[in-house]
């Protein structure tokens, strides 16, 4: 039996708050030394560099797919209608928040372990990762443990078979598109973003 939408997202809070816990162990071995080590600091590069990918899916799937539906549903006056809607409303614009916050912090790290690159490497720089590392991990808690027990749980009593079937295709859809653009490479993406062909 194929997984729900809720199913599939909540695992990949799962492989994302794992992901971030390696994340973690890295900075601890860059901080470990006397000198942030290069050779961790490229490993943590690609890390972060995954993580980030899997990061931006994980809230495209969101963005994109189920809160769309669940608009749809609100706006079309549910039987919950005002008082869903109203409560939905405030609760996915703080998860919007929680996915700007979590983004920002990764970019930050990016830009902090090209640092370690550039210059050799310091200390400073792997307390500064191991700070932002730290966040991470506990907005990635957050936002997982707020969507698993108030929103996910309000969407699968509220939408209907159809509306869960339709975010079903959207994510389907999503992933495909993902799959075809990591096949072609990155020109074909920006020849196709540019709208040649």
């Amino acid at each position: 039996m194929a997984k729900t939408p809720f199913e599939e997202l909540r695992e990949e809070h799962t492989a994302l708050l794992n992901e971030a816990q390696d994340i973690q162990s890295t900075v601890r071995a860059l901080s470990g030394g006397k000198e942030a080590s290069l050779g961790v600091s490229e490993i943590l590069g690609d890390e972060l560099e995954m993580f980030r990918g899997q990061l931006r899916m994980h809230f495209r799937k969101e963005e994109e797919c189920l809160f769309p539906e669940a608009q749809r549903m609100i706006s079309e006056g549910a039987a919950t209608g005002d008082l869903f809607g109203r409560f939905f409303g405030e609760e996915a614009e703080d998860d919007m928040s929680a996915h700007s916050a979590l983004s920002r912090r990764t970019n930050e790290m990016l830009e902090v372990t090209d640092g370690i690159a550039d210059s050799g490497g310091s200390q400073d720089k792997a307390r500064k990762l191991m700070a932002l590392v730290n966040l991470i991990v506990g907005l990635l808690e957050r936002h997982a443990a707020k969507e698993e027990t108030l929103i996910f749980p309000m969407l699968e009593k509220s939408l209907t078979t159809a509306q869960i079937e339709t975010v079903r295709s959207r994510l389907d859809e999503l992933v495909s598109q993902q799959e075809l653009i990591e096949k072609s490479g990155p020109y074909e993406e920006l020849r196709r973003l540019g709208g040649e062909g």
